[in-house]
């Protein structure tokens, strides 16, 4: 009798082990679920999920940054922190950033505006829309709005890029069949941006095309009794370089589709224009050569009366 008891107490114990270590691993698991969402330390390492993979990843570099402008661009990618974006839903840079300004604070720092290099409160914060949107891009999806700076990124190729600001917004279509998570942050001056979700059926690369060159126009030309600076030489004389021209182009990004590494598909993602640059130099002011007055001739012939 005591020998069926203990066995019974042996499988009661069985049971309970059994129920309690589903308990644990259940519980691993949902807290490994629910704190995925938090980490930050290394995002490439869930194994534990089949279902959320890493998918895309894009960085841009921003070392040469002034200190105003790098920490503009960690600002913004701290209201990244593992957004979830569900499936046919929309992304919006704008609202998950909020109003670039002081109160929230962003700092002055060079942006582009019009086609030309000014300070801004909040430059930098483009650098992170364009690096979002290429990791989007990357991972098999869609974008709704997208703009080009008026003027080429150092940090971006051609037709990558994505502008943002007080009126122009990047907006990202979740256009796949499942929801994913975006997570951005800084790292040793780079900005990152990682998609999860699910496998996607093929590997996604981007190329940058360019269609045509516009040449610079003629600098504008300014006069000075003298020059005071970098004076350079040719064949008109020596100048000054007050503001450098650049080239515009008319460029393309096409969307590369690779199975089992070979390409089985490309497409036109998108074109776009940026403007020239028309550069100011100045030169030294010519002075007027002053010719002497041409010998005066007279005739001392003369009638007599």
């Amino acid at each position: 009798m005591k020998s069926r008891i203990d066995k019974i107490n042996g499988i009661i114990t069985v049971i309970l082990l059994t129920v309690i270590v589903a308990l644990i691993t259940g519980g691993v698991f949902i807290y490994k679920s629910q704190g995925f969402a938090e980490a930050t330390s290394s995002p490439n390492q869930y194994d534990f999920s089949p279902k959320m993979q890493l998918i895309s990843s894009f960085n841009t570099d921003f070392s040469s940054s002034t200190s105003e402008r790098a920490h503009n661009v960690a600002l913004a990618c701290e209201s990244f922190s593992w957004i979830t974006v569900k499936k046919g839903e929309t992304l919006s840079f704008n609202n998950i950033v909020g109003k670039r300004v002081e109160e929230r604070g962003y700092k002055n720092a060079k942006v582009i505006v019009d086609g030309e290099y000014t300070q801004g409160i909040g430059g930098g914060v483009c650098q992170v829309s364009s690096t979002l949107y290429n990791a989007w891009i990357l991972a098999g999806m869609s974008s709704a709005r997208v703009q080009a700076h008026s003027l080429p990124s150092s940090y971006c190729p051609l037709s990558m890029d994505a502008t943002v600001s007080e009126f122009i917004d990047l907006v990202l279509v979740n256009d796949s069949d499942y929801d994913v998570i975006v997570n951005g942050y800084t790292k040793d001056r780079k900005i990152f941006f990682e998609i999860y979700g699910h496998p996607i059926e093929y590997t996604i690369k981007l190329r940058s095309e360019v269609l045509e060159v516009l040449p610079q126009p003629q600098p504008v030309v300014e006069w000075a009794e003298q020059l005071d600076g970098e004076i350079l030489t040719d064949e008109e004389g020596e100048y000054l370089i007050n503001k450098k021209g650049k080239d515009g182009y008319k460029s393309r990004a096409v969307i590369e589709y690779y199975k089992d590494g070979n390409k089985v598909e490309e497409k036109e993602l998108r074109r776009d224009c940026y403007f020239p640059v028309q550069g100011a130099i100045t030169r030294m002011k010519k002075t007027e050569e002053v010719k002497p007055p041409e010998d005066i001739k007279f005739d001392w012939k003369f009638n007599l009366f």
